[in-house]
């Protein structure tokens, strides 16, 4: 399915290799307004053409033959508009329908790893960016027509469970301090930290060491006490995630590559290549200096060699892996690719990298107790979105404010962590998050209420919009935000390592839909009022269905 402007961009492709007489990358770029909807710099032919770029420049737009839009010259550049007319039929008429920016189904699974944090206390702020980044990748893949699975690697046997299965079977309810949320995640968290101070005491540090050891040598019992106390805490997990319209579509347990003989398989394998060491018995891969341990001298595997055995087992099930990864992991995703490289296992990982997050300036640790977590983040954002609402409204229900106070809050949540690229930290603010007029998720869902406020007031039957004549919008104000629909599906095409191209692109569209409602009357609109209706419409659909790519619901009343 080609989209007007991907259609008229391929078009150009076409067209200038034609007369190159050859397939050459092709560099298109979005210049101004005033100078196209395209832009084309011939400097990279110059070594093929044996011109300089403006004689190129000259050739091309001579020898094009367009179809879809015309092309200027402007010294070493090529600057495209695409016909109107062309462009308002077919944009209004494809987002008058559902799905629009959807392609066409592809023969190609994805398998996106996301969240997979460690299962002994309840998810915080900073570790809360990757679940969001995750699932709205995984959301505009599934656009781009791919099979998507989501999943959560559960690190049941790491050192962290180690020293919550040591608490919770060493201390007693008043050895801890009282918790606050009644949920698994919360109760479970403060044997953690107790443990983790007592871990000075050499004694408790030895007993901890021994159901490592005792999880590391494969024993089933203390495995199986491993997982149920991690399943436990990654209860309250999902609990919090659901709340963010986040799910994933499959588990996979680090225990389970142990007792399947992954880990064995992918040690002996890697024993074999060349990046491969062994120091006292101890396994090891090494590359340009840096040396990971794979195993201790006992034979028993770390964590890096059961992660390596992870996405082994994940090769053999899809055909793109991504995972989700703070910075920090830098070093460790590196390992992990040196070690499928030298294997020669395909596909190789990508990975999306992603910094911290602070709250007004406060940085997270679980270990210390001075976290901040999503759940309170999570109720303080329906607080405050409550708060603005009643203040805006004194019209609506109880229950209506609870609801989209809670709507409003999660979106709040959500489009603020999702809006920064993802390498860049965050600083979480509130005013910045829960802004109506500013670049926030309650901006756009107001936006998408006005469209539906202008329909409910119009009263008509929709199908009746899906005959006019869209040329009829012949408006500066019109054709902009058309042009502004139009740039959705290559929005998506450029967001899938980037998400936050997308959260800026829903607050440039609610701009453009505000800026034509504000000059353009609709319901009071004389001879295309109906054609205005469609656009109301066009843009109503398209905002929803931008919203839900950001994991956002619409609302029709706010």
């Amino acid at each position: 399915m080609n989209y007007p402007l991907i259609a008229f961009e391929e078009e150009i492709r076409g067209e200038i290799e034609r007369i190159l007489g050859r397939e050459i990358e092709i560099p298109v770029e979005i210049p101004y307004e005033e100078r196209g909807d395209y832009a084309v710099p011939c400097f990279s032919f110059a070594p093929i053409s044996k011109k300089n770029p403006k004689e190129i420049a000259s050739q091309l737009v001579d020898e094009m033959k367009l179809d879809l839009g015309r092309a200027e010259q402007s010294g070493p550049y090529l600057n495209f508009w695409i016909h109107e007319s062309y462009l308002l039929k077919e944009t209004v008429g494809r987002s008058l329908e559902e799905k629009f920016g959807w392609f066409e189904q592809k023969d190609e699974k994805v398998l996106i790893e996301h969240t997979s944090a460690n299962p002994n206390a309840p998810l915080h702020v900073g570790n809360a960016r990757n679940p969001i980044i995750g699932d709205t990748v995984a959301r505009i893949f599934k656009r781009l027509g791919y099979d998507v699975t989501t999943e959560y690697y559960v690190d049941d046997m790491g050192r962290q469970v180690a020293i919550l299965t040591w608490g919770l079977e060493n201390l007693s309810k008043k050895d801890v301090e009282e918790v606050e949320r009644d949920k698994p995640d919360h109760r479970l968290m403060v044997y953690y930290q107790k443990a983790s101070k007592l871990m000075e005491e050499e004694s408790v540090k030895e007993g901890i060491h021994d159901i490592i050891r005792l999880m590391e040598s494969g024993d089933a019992d203390t495995i199986e006490r491993f997982k149920t106390n991690s399943e436990l805490v990654l209860s309250g997990h999902n609990a919090s995630l659901k709340r963010l319209n986040i799910s994933h579509d499959s588990f996979k347990t680090e225990s389970s590559l142990i007792l399947e003989g992954k880990v064995r398989e992918a040690v002996d394998a890697l024993k074999k290549v060349p990046i491969c060491g062994e120091d006292e018995g101890a396994l090891y891969i090494e590359w340009d200096g840096n040396r990971v341990y794979l195993t201790r001298s006992d034979g028993t595997s770390l964590y890096p060699v059961r992660d390596i055995a992870y996405h082994i087992e994940k090769t053999e099930r899809t055909d793109r892996l991504i995972d989700i990864l703070g910075e920090d992991h830098k070093t460790h995703a590196l390992s992990i690719f040196k070690a499928l490289e030298a294997l020669n296992i395909e596909p190789s990982p990508e990975f999306i990298f992603y910094s911290f997050v602070s709250l007004e300036g406060e940085k997270m640790s679980t270990r210390s107790g001075r976290s901040v977590w999503l759940d309170g983040l999570m109720d303080t954002a329906r607080q405050r979105a409550e708060e603005e609402i009643l203040a805006r409204r004194d019209d609506l229900k109880h229950d209506d404010v609870q609801d989209i106070a809670e709507i409003v809050g999660m979106g709040a949540v959500r489009f603020n962590v999702i809006k920064v690229q993802p390498e860049k930290p965050i600083d979480f603010r509130w005013e910045e998050a829960l802004n109506f007029q500013g670049s926030s998720a309650p901006f756009v869902q107001y936006s998408h209420a006005r469209a539906a406020s202008i329909l409910r007031r119009w009263g008509g039957d929709k199908d009746e919009l899906t005959s006019v004549d869209p040329t009829l919008l012949d408006c500066e104000g019109e054709i902009k935000l058309v042009k502004k629909i139009a740039q959705y599906p290559r929005v998506l095409l450029e967001s899938t390592t980037s998400p936050h191209l997308i959260a800026n692109y829903a607050v440039q569209l609610a701009a453009e839909f505000n800026k034509f409602y504000r000059d353009h009357p609709v319901l009071q609109a004389e001879d295309n009022k109906l054609s205005r209706l469609a656009l109301v419409l066009s843009s109503k659909n398209v905002l929803k269905e931008v919203l839900d790519t950001l994991g956002i619901i619409a609302p029709d009343h706010m």
